[in-house]
């Protein structure tokens, strides 16, 4: 018995689609996504809705720093950007710790690890030879904190819960400090 080509091509299309169907239906969902889904389901006004999604994203941040600081202890071979990156993964996992315990007081739910993103530039600066690293890194690094300093000095005055607020304003000097020593690296390199 014969098969036409056509016949044949169209069914190896057709299994391969049901096969990509399978595969993205089986990718699990990300944290931060599974977070901001309940925290909807949980809070019905927009204003506590926009503090759950800044807590996630700023957890998520956080969470972010710290592997990317991890990834420079490790993988640098520069002296100031381990200390830098010391300093990052520290400050970060305070931060972390205090805006989890905000979070349960509040019932928000928050992500348990670093956004997809972040995992794929680790992977994308693992790859990259050292000199390049630490170039790579400090500049998606200074990216980072200044989307940060924007988003945090946003909710900074948009909201009107103290203890957010508190919390804010304890940590953005510390962000600023870090988006300081990483500009000033970056300016070192360029000379």
């Amino acid at each position: 018995m014969k098969i036409s080509v056509n016949k044949l091509a169209i069914a190896c299309l057709v299994i391969g689609s049901m096969t990509m169907a399978c595969q993205d239906e089986t990718k699990p969902e990300e944290s931060k996504e599974v977070a901001e889904d309940k925290n909807e389901a949980k809070f019905k006004t927009d204003t506590s809705e926009n503090k759950a999604e800044f807590v996630v994203e700023a957890v998520s941040g956080n969470y972010a720093e710290i592997q990317l600081a991890q990834l420079a202890i490790q993988k640098s071979t520069d002296k100031q950007i381990k200390e830098i990156a010391k300093s990052l993964e520290a400050d970060h996992t305070a931060a972390l710790n205090d805006l989890k315990a905000l979070a349960t007081s509040k019932a928000i739910s928050i992500p348990t690890d670093a956004p997809d993103k972040t995992k794929e530039l680790i992977t994308d600066l693992s790859d990259d030879k050292p000199a390049d690293f630490d170039k790579a890194w400090v500049k998606a690094l200074m990216d980072k904190h200044e989307k940060t300093i924007s988003s945090y000095e946003k909710e900074l005055n948009d909201s009107k819960d103290e203890a957010l607020k508190a919390w804010i304003t304890k940590v953005l000097p510390i962000i600023r400090t870090h988006h300081d020593k990483l500009m000033a690296y970056n300016s070192q390199i360029k000379k």
